[in-house]
């Protein structure tokens, strides 16, 4: 009997060491993307090598990624925290952490960083959206993006014309471009989905020097560039040709994005991550580039819009330190590098750049944007209400591009509904 017990003692134990080891700890992330190194599309491969890459040096630790809409994250935020059901990690697109920090759902990684050493906080690219009026960070990029003008060079070489460098040339070469059920630019305001309609105009705005905003905040819409840039979309709309046809103008941005993928559009004003995806779909390769926002005066481009993807803890979280240790990963020098080769993500760590890859042709579109960005930077505090300030434009513009009123009054009645909107 003294044997038998003795034998299933040792089968037991040995039954344990054979078992794969559990995981001690699991986090829950929230993204908009799949976690799947073995993708085809290249954003599900980038969040697959952040927590691949994650669990390989966090042994026991395991990451369960919930995926929603990226519309839905920023929204979905606020009502866990108030349920007090919040994952651990939650990436947030760049309009919505000011709003995030003012509502109070995100924890301070301040403490954290403090930790850091002084070369490792000085080579990170900060973003202002992620920081409250003292100075202190709730939330780390790690994927950053530059806004551009995607354009088909192939359609451009058949009618002997360069990528333009002021709106009247944008506008000229839209029209003569567009044929053969070919639309000249995809650009799409429809309040569903505008962040990008939006966020071009709100750039191409700046770049004239008119004021957007008060100092107490509200909105000074109102002004002569702003009415020339809306009528300058107006015309498009309204001028006769497939420059921009109502229907697309009154599209989401994911709607744009398909059209242009579907080689049914010249230009399309997007965000540098999304390039490595259109020419594999598109199947046009290197024929589709990016340009600069040419602004009103040749040789005078809109800034750069830089924007980004954040990882940031909600107050709440049961796994603080995996927390952190997850975001800290996903802005790593080496994942930074290997995200920009995986899916052309723009690094936000300088010490990636060092990395031999960079200077190769594969990388071409990444010394664009940061050439873009550190010649041309956009000087334009976001405020916690920019989701609301893209909506309010959004539907002024559906009001001026169906004939409902002209740009100047859209543009005060947009000043009036923002300023009650946001009012505390």
């Amino acid at each position: 009997m003294q044997f038998h017990q003795r034998a299933f003692s040792m089968l037991i134990i040995g039954s344990m060491l054979m078992a794969p080891l559990a995981y001690a700890q699991k986090i829950e992330v929230w993204a908009n993307n799949r976690a799947n190194s073995e993708s085809k599309d290249v954003k599900e491969r980038a969040m697959g090598h952040i927590v691949d890459s994650f669990k390989e040096k966090n042994p026991g630790v395991d990451v369960a990624v919930t995926v929603m809409p990226w519309q839905q994250l920023s929204p979905s935020l606020l009502r866990a925290s108030k349920s007090g059901r919040v994952p651990d990690v939650v990436m947030l697109y760049s309009p919505s952490v000011p709003m995030q920090i003012a509502a109070g759902t995100l924890a301070s990684l301040q403490p954290f960083i403090d930790k850091w050493p002084k070369q490792d906080f000085s080579d990170l690219v900060r973003l202002s959206q992620n920081e409250n009026r003292a100075g202190d960070i709730f939330a780390l990029p790690w994927q950053m993006r530059v806004s551009g003008l995607m354009y088909r060079e192939d359609l451009l070489n058949a009618v002997g014309k360069r990528p333009p460098q002021s709106l009247d040339e944008f506008a000229e070469t839209a029209k003569i471009t567009a044929k053969d059920d070919v639309v000249g630019i995809a650009l799409g305001f429809s309040p569903e989905a505008p962040s990008v309609a939006t966020g071009w105009f709100l750039t191409t705005l700046a770049g004239t020097g008119a004021k957007i905003l008060n100092e107490d905040g509200t909105a000074a819409f109102v002004s002569p560039e702003a009415e020339r840039l809306v009528a300058w979309v107006a015309d498009l709309v309204n001028g006769g040709t497939d420059a921009l046809p109502l229907n697309v103008a009154m599209q989401g941005q994911e709607q744009s994005f398909t059209l242009f993928t579907a080689k049914k559009a010249v230009f399309m004003p997007f965000s540098s991550d999304r390039l490595d995806n259109i020419r594999l779909r598109s199947g046009l390769g290197d024929a589709i580039k990016m340009v600069n926002y040419p602004g009103f005066e040749e040789g005078k481009p809109a800034p750069a819009l830089v924007q980004s993807w954040n990882a940031a803890m909600p107050k709440g979280t049961k796994h603080p330190e995996e927390a952190w240790k997850f975001i800290e990963h996903a802005s790593s020098t080496d994942v930074q590098t290997e995200l920009a080769k995986v899916a052309g993500y723009i690094p936000v760590r300088q010490s990636s750049l060092k990395d031999p890859w960079f200077q190769t042709p594969e990388a071409a579109n990444i010394s664009w944007a940061v050439n873009y960005s550190s010649q041309h930077p956009l000087k334009f505090n976001f405020p916690e209400n920019t989701e609301t300030l893209y909506d309010v434009w959004a539907k002024m513009f559906g009001q001026v591009l169906t004939g409902q009123m002209k740009p100047e009054a859209a543009l005060a009645w947009a000043e009036v509904e923002y300023n009650r909107r946001t009012a505390r």
